[in-house]
């Protein structure tokens, strides 16, 4: 394919020896040809580290190659910053060391990104395969492929308040967009929830209707840790960026979007005996009026502590 400018591949892994050489291979299968591929290993303690180095010696040298090996995990915002501003690419791409990239996920993305100069990232659908070997694509489809429910750009920040409609594996950035918002927010612990929100409510984003990534969703994954029983290291996070939107919210619309966004996660923050998060989200819920039957249970259940986390733990595992 004609180039339409580099794209940067940052591929970030942490313990992923069974995982990495297929997503470095994904890479180098690509029919988009100028790209360069910076490798990370985030402090791995298993086989990572030698899976990485074997791949970098036989690979074939058709385009730039960078490895980057920590000794300690470090704070992946940070750290992915850090990696990026020593890149120079048009584009740019966020891969983790145990997804995989379809071959023409990177021509296809750029293609549809290359029309608005404007846009700030475009997204697509992906194959999410679960440990048990089943496979679903992020957005439901119908028989013949076409997707059930229309996605409406032009109220892409109000839905993305509500919940969550980006698989964030598939995104492909305008580094330059990227680069003048200064990357992820450091002082979060993870980042897809908050450059979304961000940039949609700042740029327009664009859609690509294939399926671009095969997701892996295993125990170890990010996402299964999310609600994790008493110390969730995401839900202070997401707490941080439901208060970041409260402050860019525009109208009553979107306000009502956050508190429902609120309302959810404050049920899986009070499932999980997450105590300290429920707290914070049942103040954001009071500043956006909240009422209601639900929201007054929540308070009850968050003011006595109810602890039933084990409930919540056998449900979800």
């Amino acid at each position: 394919m004609k180039s339409l400018g580099k794209v940067t591949v940052i591929c970030t892994a942490f313990n992923h020896e069974d995982w990495i050489w297929e997503a470095l291979e994904s890479v180098a299968m690509q029919d988009y040809h100028d790209k360069e591929l910076v490798i990370v290993d985030n402090g791995s303690s298993d086989g990572t580290a030698k899976c990485i180095k074997d791949w970098v010696s036989q690979y074939s040298g058709l385009f730039p190659v960078k490895t980057v090996f920590f000794e300690d995990t470090r704070p992946y915002c940070l750290t992915f910053n850090e990696v990026f501003a020593e890149t120079n690419g048009d584009y740019l791409v966020d891969l983790s060391g145990d997804d995989v990239l379809y071959p023409d996920h990177l021509s296809l993305s750029i293609a549809q990104l290359s029309q608005d100069p404007e846009a700030a990232f475009s997204f697509s659908d992906a194959y999410l395969l679960e440990s048990s070997g089943s496979i679903t694509t992020f957005y439901k489809r119908n028989s013949f492929g076409e997707l059930k429910e229309k996605l409406h750009m032009g109220t892409i920040y109000e839905t993305l308040l509500r919940r969550s409609i980006i698989c964030a594996a598939t995104m492909v950035f305008n580094a330059k967009i990227f680069r003048k918002e200064s990357g992820y927010d450091e002082s979060l612990y993870y980042e897809d929830f908050d450059i979304q929100i961000r940039m949609a409510r700042k740029y327009h984003v664009v859609f690509s209707d294939h399926v671009g990534v095969l997701k892996r969703e295993h125990e170890e994954s990010m996402s299964a840790n999310q609600y994790q029983r008493y110390f969730s290291k995401m839900l202070p996070s997401t707490v941080k960026v439901c208060e970041k939107a409260l402050e860019l919210n525009q109208n009553q619309d979107e306000n009502k979007a956050l508190l429902e966004r609120i309302l959810f996660e404050l049920k899986h923050a009070l499932w999980s005996a997450n105590f300290s998060a429920a707290d914070q989200l049942i103040q954001m819920a009071e500043r956006l009026h909240g009422k209601g039957l639900k929201l007054k249970l929540y308070k009850a259940w968050a003011k006595f502590k109810l602890d039933i986390s084990w409930i919540y733990v056998s449900v979800t595992s």
